[in-house]
């Protein structure tokens, strides 16, 4: 049903050198053709590129994995966006390295206020359940080896690893612009000044963490209490994008992610007309931000990535 209403993406373009954006619900790509793709583990599908050149693909989590019956794509909520299947998909599609934008709540709403855009260095799971390839495709332990297509023992969002580590130094630099562009639309967080924004306190990745992401199963949003416990362990909140950044990591695919504070948390707005106002006060200015951001990356990407990689 999937190839019906999106086409098989040709071989040439699957097997071309590229690489990805994946976005969600604040982030809109309309009017490119799209395309299917089929891995070992299911259908990616609604696949689009944002160039010319067809280097730079694009994926919305919430709208490839699930399809209605005349195949086209339908809303996944986030305990039902197949992450295996668009990681696995991605590197099957000979991806070099994925952006990834997402929308969160801010934790900490004193020091990251809504309208604010972070690009977390750390993560954490609330409700650490296994989120691994092993068992479903060969999988190496420390490291792969033969037709092993990634490794299940490493130290998440570590200063070691230095792909990672040069892409976020570079994407920091490459969307520097987007900044002055919206000046007054963009919120500053703690830490973020114009020379490293949307970086905090710096690009380094050391021992101490400088923003964390923390990840929530959903679909629902977080009780006051929950949120109270989920402060202590990091910044913003989100339901996907740590998922993500596991499985691209078990893949040795450096994944970099930009998070657009688009709420507080429950239970925590400063704002005078409570957190709905809040949010709406804010939605267009975040979402005007976050074309430019993709703009910015399909520009960048396309020319090669951090190494110039064509």
């Amino acid at each position: 049903m999937q190839a019906q209403a999106y086409p098989p993406l040709p071989d040439d373009l699957a097997s071309k050198p590229k690489f990805a954006v994946i976005g969600g619900s604040g982030v809109t790509v309309a009017g490119e053709e799209r395309y299917s793709f089929q891995t070992s583990l299911g259908w990616l599908i609604n696949i689009s590129f944002l160039d010319q050149e067809k280097r730079v693909l694009f994926v919305n989590r919430h709208l490839c994995t699930s399809w209605d019956e005349s195949g086209k794509a339908t809303y996944a909520p986030p305990h039902v966006v197949d992450f295996h299947v668009i990681l696995y998909a991605l590197k099957k599609l000979n991806v070099k390295g994925i952006c990834a934008i997402g929308s969160t709540g801010s934790l900490r709403p004193k020091t990251v206020p809504v309208g604010s855009i972070v690009m977390p260095d750390d993560y954490a799971f609330v409700l650490p359940a296994p989120v691994t390839f092993w068992g479903k495709i060969p999988m190496g332990t420390f490291q792969p080896s033969g037709n092993e297509e990634g490794k299940i023992h490493y130290a998440p969002a570590s200063k070691d690893d230095n792909e990672w580590v040069n892409m976020r130094s570079w994407l920091q630099k490459v969307l520097s612009p987007v900044l002055k562009e919206h000046q007054g639309k963009i919120r500053m967080a703690e830490g973020q000044d114009e020379q490293n924004w949307p970086s905090v306190f710096g690009c380094e990745v050391g021992v101490d963490v400088k923003l964390s992401y923390v990840q929530t199963c959903g679909p629902r949003f977080e009780t006051r209490s929950e949120i109270q416990t989920y402060a202590t362990l990091g910044h913003i909140v989100g339901m996907t994008c740590a998922s993500e950044w596991t499985l691209a990591q078990e893949l040795c695919l450096p994944y970099v992610l930009v998070c657009a504070v688009d709420n507080s948390a429950n239970g925590l707005s400063l704002h005078p007309g409570g957190p709905v106002q809040e949010y709406l006060d804010h939605k267009g200015d975040i979402a005007e931000v976050t074309t430019s951001l993709v703009k910015c990356l399909t520009t960048a990407l396309g020319a090669g990535g951090p190494e110039g990689k064509w």
